[in-house]
């Protein structure tokens, strides 16, 4: 009986120490600020093709003229392929339309991306929507953050002529 008992525990030991990372994903309500999104014209400065989250940096102008670097984080590498993404989609110097909603207090970041390649018209990212379920935000809809309304660009038209991923379809 003792035998069994200590074979239980060590079974369930092991399954709790690998089943405990997939918990420990972090939540976003937090960290970013659900009430205004930033959309404007950006430069791509650096493209980090990475897990846990993909990360896209440029540098953009606010309503004063002052340029800023900002960050976005998107999703997965293994998301980012269903979506059509490759480790060479974005290049330093690539001239885009930016839609995000930033993090809250003065943090120069931000989540929910959507990107339009000024050359071409080539869309990248999601449809606007954040989260998923009855929280979900539609980020087209919110109003544009304080010190950056002169600078807004209208994004074109989603036509949806790229990869659907599980994500987009939430």
């Amino acid at each position: 009986m003792t035998r069994k008992l200590v074979g239980l525990f060590v079974m369930t030991l092991g399954f709790l120490t690998i089943c405990t990372p997939m918990f420990a994903h972090h939540g976003t309500s937090g960290v970013y600020d659900f009430t205004h999104r930033i959309t404007t014209k950006a430069t791509v400065t650096e493209y980090i093709w990475a897990n846990p989250h993909v990360q896209i940096y440029f540098k953009l102008k606010n309503d004063k003229g002052a340029e800023e670097t900002w960050g976005v984080e998107t999703v997965s590498t293994g998301n980012a392929l269903a979506n059509g993404w490759t480790k060479n989609s974005f290049k330093p110097g690539d001239q885009l339309l930016v839609s995000f909603v930033p993090a809250k207090g003065d943090r120069t970041f931000g989540t929910c991306p959507q990107f339009v390649f000024v050359a071409d018209g080539k869309r990248l990212g999601g449809n606007g929507r954040c989260g998923m379920g009855g929280g979900a935000v539609d980020a087209n809809t919110l109003p544009v953050k304080s010190g950056y309304t002169a600078v807004e660009v209208q994004m074109p038209k989603d036509d949806r002529k790229r990869p659907e991923s599980e994500q987009e379809q939430q």
